[in-house]
């Protein structure tokens, strides 16, 4: 008997508990790429099943696979991206669990090295930080992606005549604003409100 084919199989049926038996399994063989792939996949089983403090140890897991993957297994850029979104999920699936602090420590990492080279093109992945860090109450981390993310934004916003994106835009902005006062960075919440008025006036 095969356990990958087993469980694909139960998976394709909606059997999520008997593919989790199965994907178990399967945690140690296979190459290391492999093994990320049966991490996601014991990760969206338990998510089908309503067990999210399981299915967010297991996207930790995985975000932690695409971290150890070397240049020869997968880019660079890229392996940090997937471990990005892995991340994510986890912080999600691991809302209100006690190792939440620690998984927030691994997950700013890896969002520090993907924005290492600024915001453009992590619109969605700079709100959601701002928005989960600022949850936790770390209203600098916030604010730094608030803003970082509202400046990649903003361009597009002022030229690009949407006038759905300018709206998120300044809303991006005042919640930088706020988390950099509550953070004790009045610079920062300055040039944030600034930034805001300026795109309102540009309506």
């Amino acid at each position: 008997m095969s356990d990958l084919v087993e469980a694909i199989e139960a998976e394709a049926r909606s059997d999520f508990a008997k593919a989790l038996g199965h994907y178990a399994r399967l945690t140690e063989s296979g190459s290391a790429l492999d093994r990320v792939g049966i991490f996601q996949a014991l990760a969206r089983c338990n998510e089908k099943l309503g067990r999210l403090k399981d299915a967010g140890t297991w996207r930790r897991r995985a975000g932690q696979g695409y971290l150890a993957l070397m240049d020869d297994e997968m880019a660079r850029d890229e392996r940090q991206y997937l471990a990005l979104v892995e991340y994510r999920n986890a912080v999600q699936d691991l809302h209100g669990d006690p190792s939440l602090p620690s998984v927030a420590k691994e997950y700013a990492a890896v969002l520090k090295d993907n924005f290492s080279g600024g915001a453009e093109g992590l619109t969605h992945e700079g709100l959601f930080a701002g928005a989960f860090f600022r949850t936790l109450g770390d209203h600098l981390t916030a604010a730094k992606y608030f803003f970082d993310t509202a400046e990649a934004m903003s361009e597009q916003a002022t030229t690009g005549g949407d006038p759905f994106l300018r709206e998120a835009t300044i809303l991006a902005y005042e919640r930088a604003m706020d988390s950099a006062t509550k953070a004790g960075r009045a610079d920062v919440a300055r040039v944030a409100q600034m930034r805001a008025y300026d795109l309102k006036q540009a309506k």
